[in-house]
């Protein structure tokens, strides 16, 4: 494997905004579980949606580990000068996205017009 130039303080800084956007992603989709959650818990949504509601709640702690993993291991290998990106974890975030998706794109279309 091949040297790479010992990092700068740019690379240092871009991991820790990337790590930012990594926390960022992970409260927002907190912030959306727990709304989920209140709505169901108001009155006219199931026991499903609320399962789903703490089911985005779990997924954004596991995208917040993800990106400390993310973070740490850039850091280690920055340290090192064999940085090499973590495409598994980032194509594991992307097919859970896709699956959320469908999902969500089969409730509304067998839950029918809203009214």
């Amino acid at each position: 494997m091949n040297e790479l130039e010992p990092p700068t303080v740019r690379d240092h800084l871009a991991n820790e905004r990337t790590l930012l956007s990594w926390i960022r992603t992970a409260l927002t989709v907190i912030g959306l579980g727990f709304l989920v959650d209140r709505l169901s818990a108001e009155g006219e949504i199931g026991r499903l949606e609320a399962l789903a509601g703490v089911g985005l709640v779990l997924l954004g702690g596991a995208v917040a580990l993800a990106g400390a993993y993310s973070y740490l291991s850039a850091r280690r290998e920055l340290a090192t000068g064999r940085y090499r990106p973590a495409v598994w974890l980032h194509l594991t975030i992307v097919g859970v996205v896709v699956i959320g998706a469908i999902v969500v794109a089969v409730f509304l279309v067998s839950s029918g017009p809203a009214g």
